[in-house]
């Protein structure tokens, strides 16, 4: 069903305006709006024939609340024995009345609407036209009328179910014997062949006919194929298995999407690369013993049958790991430092549901301390689990990230801790992987449990870790940026990362916060490596010990 059309959104079928006065006249001249044309399908075999929608809006004053009553007419003599029409009932509100071949419809106020239900008149031959004209009326201006061309029947694209291999191995190919047929009563002039992989998946070949798009995790390619595929036909794509799809290296689960559009439905998008120099373009050809085709059905207007999706498993690994924290304070001193999550790959890895974390790391703070700044990304929980309504001064937090997890990613969550107490060698730990009761366990792809955990020490036997310095840094480590603000952010990073020892336990899954990774903060740039251990900045707050 077309999209509707309204005063404000013409969808891009008709550009929206204000009213022009033409030269010598009094009066604004305001444009109906809609579509040039409508293709209806026939009846359902002892059913009736299923309504289209056709929207007109009136391209009025642009005044804010400006109000006056007007007239719709719409002449339906061009489409006797080809269309039914009617007023839309669930659309604004107009008193509709047949008169000499014609709705009439009086409407009050602004925006200005009309919506109508057209199907195929009972009989009706494939192929036959007709015509909609509206005209309207409107106290001191002049109405430009709309036509719409009214066409029974079209072409009704439909792609067959590939059967693919779903369980891959990185580096493992497979061909795509891509077939769709034409169950319409027309013929579709050109077609657009339409291919989405998701970002561990590629297709192999490339084609002079076929332009590229890559948004996010996905990339879309579509190939426009020339020649009439007409009704009742069934279509492979020319060749012995001339498009191959990929699992790369960093496959885990993947999705492809596959459809077919007569040329000109295909998805619009602006950011298309350039077209490949192959010489060698995509092709279609009948499949010589083609099945029976269906009955017939709607056109592509409906387009339920075009696309198809399959899920790929990929047989590979990710590393999720952390990196210990050593820091040194005396009571009253502010710690400014950062925990990590980094996932060393070579898997990337998104979660089963949009709406679901595919990881989360888990903080708990030294004996001691209390955290005064944290990531809103990052929620107060006790030691048991428990939400907490204050965020600040919680004995753990649990930072979730987003759905996508990319196969080099790293991410920062930086966190304040205050020393209310001095504890000699205060042990935390900050833990990465799936979602435990307790704690995260880790996924089954992570092959690595060990450098799922590591240490948070302050004030460690020996006298190690990173201590109030009033000025440049004494460990040789280089000096670090200013603090961030209470509002920041966890962020991906180049930060560094070593392996932490430890236990991991394991539990029950929690419901996922859905948290999604925000802007990079401005202290967690400066972040580098010093003795094994996260480099952190402290500021110096309140009394000494």
């Amino acid at each position: 069903m077309r999209k509707r059309i309204s005063l404000l959104a013409a969808c891009g079928l008709v550009a929206l305006g204000t009213a022009t006065v033409p030269a010598n006249a009094a009066e604004p001249v305001f444009p109906l709006i809609g579509p040039a044309a409508l293709d209806l399908p026939l009846p359902v075999e002892g059913g009736s024939a299923r309504e289209q929608r056709l929207s007109i809006g009136l391209d009025g004053p642009a005044t804010p609340g400006a109000s006056f009553t007007g007239l719709f007419r719409v002449d339906l003599s061009k489409v006797a024995g080809v269309a039914t029409v009617r007023e839309h009932t669930g659309g604004p509100s107009h008193q509709c009345v047949e008169k000499d071949g014609a709705l009439e419809c009086a409407y009050v106020g602004l925006p200005v609407d009309l919506e109508l239900d057209v199907a195929a008149a009972k009989g009706a031959a494939t192929g036959a036209t007709g015509e909609i004209t509206v005209t309207g009326k409107v106290p001191g201006a002049t109405v430009t009328a709309l036509t719409t061309k009214v066409s029974v029947g079209g072409p009704d694209l439909g792609m067959r179910e590939m059967s693919l291999k779903k369980d891959l191995t990185p580096g493992e190919t497979q061909p795509m014997p891509l077939v769709f047929a034409n169950a319409g009563t027309q013929a579709a002039h050109g077609v657009v062949l339409e291919l989405g992989t998701t970002r561990g998946m590629e297709l192999v070949e490339t084609y002079d006919n076929c332009r590229t798009r890559a948004a996010g995790d996905l990339t879309t390619v579509l190939c426009s194929v020339e020649g009439d595929f007409v009704p009742g036909a069934v279509y492979e794509l020319a060749g012995d298995s001339p498009l191959h799809i990929e699992a790369t290296r960093h496959a885990y689960d993947d999705t492809l999407v596959y459809g077919i559009h007569p040329a000109g439905d295909e998805p619009k998008a602006t950011s298309w690369s350039s077209r490949a120099t192959t010489g060698r373009k995509l092709t279609a050809t009948p499949v010589k013993s083609a099945p029976a085709a269906p009955a017939l059905r709607a056109t592509d207007l409906n387009p339920g049958d075009n696309r198809r999706e399959f899920v790929f498993h990929t047989r590979n690994t990710a590393d999720f790991a952390t990196s210990p924290v050593s820091l040194k304070g005396k009571k009253g001193d502010t710690l400014t430092t950062a925990f990590t999550f980094e996932n060393k790959g070579p898997a990337w890895i998104r979660a089963a549901r949009p709406a679901d974390s595919a990881a989360r790391t888990v903080v708990v703070v030294p004996e001691g301390a209390k955290v005064t700044r944290k990531p809103q990304e990052c929620l107060a929980v006790d030691t048991d689990g428990t939400k907490r309504v204050e965020q600040l001064g919680a004995p753990r937090y649990e930072c979730a990230l987003g759905n996508r997890i990319g196969e080099n990613e790293k991410v920062v969550y930086p966190f304040d801790l205050k020393v209310e107490k001095v504890v000699e060698d205060a042990k935390g730990s900050v833990t990465v992987g799936d979602w435990g009761a307790s704690a995260p366990r880790p996924h089954a792809f992570d092959p690595n449990a060990a450098n799922n955990t590591a240490a948070v020490v302050i004030n460690a036997k020996g006298g190690t870790g990173t201590g109030p310095t009033p000025g440049p840094s004494t460990s040789g480590s280089p000096s670090p940026s200013p603090s961030v603000s209470a509002s920041a952010s966890a962020s991906p990073t180049a930060s560094a990362s070593g392996a932490g020892t430890g236990t991991t336990a394991q539990g029950g899954n929690l419901a996922s916060t859905g948290s999604t990774v925000g802007p990079l903060a401005i202290g967690a740039a400066a972040l580098v490596a010093a003795g094994g251990a996260l480099y952190v900045a402290v500021r110096r707050r309140g009394a000494r010990a």
